[in-house]
């Protein structure tokens, strides 16, 4: 992480530096376990150390980083039982929102689902991983954006940003018939169906995730 780091905007320079650090980690320019310096990327953005401290607080609230005292701040990296209990929890919550979602506005769901699934199909044919990964987090999130219950959402917020960054490091193949039978047994009515598929679905990206943490 040599390249200079530029903000694009005004605005609060701990939200510039979260922003920044924040898409940093989630794309992979910060590696998994690595050690980041307060001091090294504060001079780097050209800000001081408090807005750079301030902005690793919230991440690590976001669970990007650890903050170790004495020992310092490192981006995260989970351990196989961590990924494990991440998916499970992933699962749950996400089954938990697409029900409500699939029950309370199914057409809206589905509206936005074809959409995704039309992104990701553009996605493929210009090989562009990087923007599919971001399809395919958004097409999840939908669940959550389409379900009333605010809780769910909060939630989701707690690992959305690990699941990002860990989505961002496994690219899979077959991504577009992966959505599209969700979408399917959803138009078909079949939510418990579409809710199985869902939970088999999450459960998959275990070995996936735990390769991008280098444990597998």
């Amino acid at each position: 992480m040599n390249a200079p780091l530029h903000f694009e905007r005004p605005q609060l320079l701990t939200d510039l530096a979260y922003d920044r650090l924040r898409e940093g980690i989630v794309a992979g320019e910060l590696k998994l376990g690595e050690q980041v310096s307060e001091a090294q990327l504060a001079q780097r953005m050209g800000i001081s150390k408090t807005p750079v401290r301030e902005a690793l607080v919230r991440l690590k609230m976001e669970g990007l980083v650890d903050i170790y005292p004495q020992r310092g701040t490192f981006v995260f990296k989970l351990t196989p039982e961590q990924v494990g209990q991440l998916c499970r929890y992933r699962a749950m919550i996400e089954i938990a929102a697409l029900r409500e979602a699939a029950t309370t506005q199914p057409e809206v769901l589905m509206e936005r689902m074809r959409k995704h699934i039309d992104e990701m199909k553009a996605a493929e044919a210009a090989h562009d991983v990087d923007r599919l990964s971001r399809i395919d987090m958004n097409f999840h999130y939908e669940f959550l954006a389409c379900c009333t219950n605010a809780y769910l959402r909060g939630a989701y917020e707690l690992i959305r940003y690990q699941l990002i960054a860990l989505r961002h490091r496994s690219p899979i193949e077959n991504m577009v018939p992966s959505h599209q039978i969700l979408l399917d047994l959803l138009e078909q009515g079949d939510i418990d169906g579409t809710c199985t598929q869902l939970h088999e679905h999450v459960l998959e990206n275990e070995a996936r995730y735990s390769a991008a943490c280098g444990v597998a």
